[in-house]
């Protein structure tokens, strides 16, 4: 199903792969204890997945880079993905 956050942008009509919290914000905005609940679970979750990925001999999690949408440069980075398969 695509994601209506992506409406208006590069990935209008894409269906949504990951979910990026920024961390500062999380900070800033979500109380304290709502955090400390969220990592509790959020982390149980995660090892969740880690087990699974590692069950199908993946490896246990991968590192991402992340670049808004917005930034002047996307349409260059966009061009290099579709080089490399990585668009779509």
């Amino acid at each position: 199903m695509a994601e209506s956050t992506f409406k208006g942008t590069v990935k209008e009509g894409f269906e949504r792969r990951f979910t990026i919290v920024n961390e500062r914000d999380f900070r800033k905005y979500v109380p304290v204890p709502v955090q400390d609940d969220f990592i509790r679970k959020f982390n149980n979750v995660a090892d969740w997945i880690e087990d699974g990925r590692i069950k199908e001999g993946k490896k246990s999690n991968n590192s991402y880079v992340v670049i808004n949408l917005d930034e002047p440069y996307i349409n260059e980075i966009i061009e290099i993905m579709k080089r490399n398969g990585h668009w779509g």
